[in-house]
């Protein structure tokens, strides 16, 4: 039997939004049943995408026909926790929601479902890796790991480079020289989505363990050292000259990554490089939903590593990209049958199904990405080498600062305000505390 559990709480300026005073939180008085019989979930979320959520619920709903979820999708995901913070203040905690890891989960597991009490049985054949990652700092597992991903990457037309005579860039000088070529061509070059702060952030975060010996961006997110520390200032003084040297297009900082980054540059074929997450090596796929009718369609499309740009090699970072909670003030009808969606894409059928999009990477054990037989050499060595890359991390993608929810956003404002010309040793020594 499933127990529900009531909170109270106030959420921070931090979390997105201002919360004016305490707020108690009580569950939604809506009825566990449709007049069907049906039991009706709500779900709130930046993922899946509208293209792949069909599939999904089809499979789910034909394993579990007396259960039917209304899907409650953001494609920005600032945007989706604004309005998922909303709901909360509202006090109407959708019943399942996704969460990601990193300086805000704590305030999010709050009004989560311990898992504890619905996934007891089969959560152990999820990634133990990927479970500390969503195990807050009262060591309750609030919520269960779906996908994987990581920073940087990028993607790349490989006709239109073919068509301009340029390679890939292996180190720095040969980014900017790629970069100019493609300039000088009447191409942007990388389409960066620098509006973007927890791209800015996760960037960032990729690149400083490039400098020094490495991880001191989470020292100094812990408050071990301080922010304006030597190594960071030059991954910052580097950061800055992404932009200065024309790596990443005139005003990237005013840029989104999604749609605009993506669809109005790259998918446009203005842009011969889109950096982004290992997400998206879906579209070096036949069966990507976002090429076809672009001006892309027919090119052939590559999946690559951002090409190192510090001191040393540091390999891309990892963590879980999305995770699923359920409401602790669900009734334990919504919550035994939100269980059932959970472990479906955990460790059932949702997670292949899912995986093989190439959204995220696979937390079952077990459970490998499959291509169709009809895929390219380009997009078999894109897939195969995002996997490995993966595998070989040792950098967490996100930063962990208990009490301190906002850093992501805090620092993206900083990077953005370098990328910009602001000095970086004095932007970074507004982070300290």
């Amino acid at each position: 039997m499933f127990t529900t559990t009531k909170h109270a709480r106030t959420l921070l300026a931090g979390v997105t939004l201002v919360a004016v005073g305490g707020l108690a939180l009580t569950g939604c008085a809506a009825e566990p049943e449709s007049s069907d019989g049906t039991i009706e979930l709500t779900f709130q979320t930046w993922l899946p995408t509208q293209d792949q959520w069909p599939d999904i619920i089809a499979a789910f709903e034909a394993e579990n026909p007396g259960i039917s979820i209304e899907f409650d999708r953001d494609e920005d995901y600032d945007a989706y926790r604004t309005n998922l913070d909303n709901s909360i203040l509202a006090g109407e905690v959708p019943d399942l929601y996704g969460i990601q890891v990193g300086a805000s989960f704590d305030d999010y597991s709050e009004f989560a479902l311990d898992t504890d009490e619905y996934a007891s049985d089969w959560i152990g054949q999820v990634s133990s890796a990927a479970l500390e990652q969503t195990t807050n700092s009262d060591d309750v597992v609030a919520a269960v790991p779906i996908l994987l991903g990581g920073m940087e990457y990028y993607l790349y037309n490989k006709t239109l480079m073919d068509e301009l005579g340029l390679t890939l860039p292996n180190n720095y000088d040969e980014l900017v020289a790629v970069s100019k070529a493609a300039s000088a061509a009447g191409y942007s070059p990388f389409a960066m989505g620098a509006a973007d702060t927890w791209h800015d952030a996760d960037f960032f975060v990729w690149l400083s363990n490039q400098f020094g010996e490495g991880g001191d961006i989470y020292r100094a997110a812990g408050g071990e050292i301080p922010w304006d520390s030597e190594s960071l200032v030059a991954a910052a003084e580097r950061w800055q000259s992404l932009f200065a040297d024309g790596v990443f297009q005139d005003a990237a900082t005013t840029v989104a990554t999604y749609p605009n980054a993506r669809d109005d540059y790259f998918l446009a074929r203005k842009s011969v490089f889109f950096p982004t997450g290992s997400w998206h090596v879906g579209a070096a796929l036949s069966t990507s939903p976002e090429v076809p009718g672009s001006a892309v369609e027919g090119d052939e499309i590559g999946f690559a590593v951002f090409p190192t740009v510090g001191e040393q090699d540091a390999g891309v970072t990892s963590g879980v990209d999305f995770a699923l909670a359920i409401s602790a003030d669900s009734s334990p009808e919504k919550q035994e049958a939100a269980a059932k969606f959970v472990e479906f894409l955990a460790v059932g059928a949702g997670q292949q199904l899912w995986v093989n999009t190439l959204q995220g990477f696979p937390v079952a054990e077990g459970v490998t990405v499959e291509l169709g037989d009809g895929e390219s050499e380009l997009a078999r060595q894109s897939v195969d080498l995002t996997t490995e890359s993966l595998q070989s991390s040792e950098y967490a993608r996100k930063l962990l600062a208990p009490g301190r929810d906002s850093l992501e956003n805090d620092l993206g404002i900083v990077l953005q305000n370098i990328a910009d010309g602001a000095d970086p040793a004095s932007e970074l020594t507004t982070l300290n505390e």
